[in-house]
């Protein structure tokens, strides 16, 4: 399943995001994946795309759930 995200820089520095997403059909099928967004400037958007899930885990939920596990900005010092 093709996944991207977007993260707005809302700090006065560059930041780097380290975001967690899971994509469930709420019924046993769970994919995960980390985007690390580096150097995103002031005032700009960080995007990321994977493909998440594999032939292992069988079909694909038609209907997904998204959840963002984890969200951690790490702004440059001064």
């Amino acid at each position: 399943m093709r996944t991207e995200i977007e993260v707005a820089n809302t700090y006065g520095r560059n930041a780097t995001y380290s975001v967690q997403i899971s994509i469930s059909d709420g019924e046993g099928w769970t994919a995960y994946n980390r985007f690390w967004l580096q150097g995103v400037h002031p005032g700009k958007t960080g995007r990321g795309a994977a493909v998440i899930g594999s032939a292992d885990l069988g079909s694909i939920p038609q209907v997904p759930k998204i959840y963002v596990d984890e969200f951690t900005p790490i702004v440059d010092p001064k």
